[in-house]
């Protein structure tokens, strides 16, 4: 019977696979370039979970995987000071993954992410000073997040940037639950 280092290369990616899940943590550097994303995947799921100095030693070097799935694993997992690297990671599902765990500083550098979702999500999170440079935005579900959290002194432009019927309702619902506003007196 083979040992889980000499399995480390058989032929069969299904085999390598399962000697990720279980081989000793000092040996996974060893299939960090496995032609396998699922078992690349499975070896940056296991270097995050330990942590440390081992994981702040082994997860930068798979930043760059060429399969956005192992990127998603390692942008989950990576230390913070590496996050920023991977803010223009071409895949929207690693970029907000880094929206949702990356400091609030680098946040006005992703606001005008092509895709909605990586936006709402910064729209979520970024200081109250930017809101307004996102209240344009050509998502609705964005410009409704930052209605909840914008200054008030801004509100009434919202109101007059899109007519759908739909957009108009959220932001009436929006506002009706923000409690900042429930204590202005007309």
């Amino acid at each position: 019977m083979k040992t889980d280092l000499e399995l480390i290369n058989d032929k069969n990616p299904n085999v390598r696979y399962e000697v990720a899940e279980r081989i000793n943590i000092e040996h996974l550097p060893k299939m960090m370039n496995d032609e396998s994303w699922e078992v690349r995947w499975e070896v940056a799921k296991r270097i995050g979970d330990e942590g440390g100095a081992f994981a702040d030693e082994h997860l930068p070097k798979m930043m760059n995987d060429k399969s956005y799935d192992v990127r998603w694993k390692v942008a989950e997992r990576i230390g913070d000071e590496h996050l920023p690297a991977m803010m223009n990671d071409k895949d929207s599902q690693v970029r907000l993954e880094i929206v949702k765990r990356i400091g609030v500083e680098h946040l006005p550098k992703m606001m005008n992410d092509e895709i909605f979702i990586v936006r709402y999500e910064v729209a979520k999170r970024i200081g109250v000073e930017h809101l307004p440079k996102m209240m344009n935005d050509k998502n609705h579900w964005v410009r409704l997040e930052v209605a909840r959290r914008i200054d008030p002194k801004f509100l009434g432009e919202m109101f007059g940037f899109d007519f759908d019927p739909i957009y108009q309702e959220g932001l009436i619902k929006v506002l009706s639950e923000r409690e900042d506003l429930k204590k202005c007196k007309l």
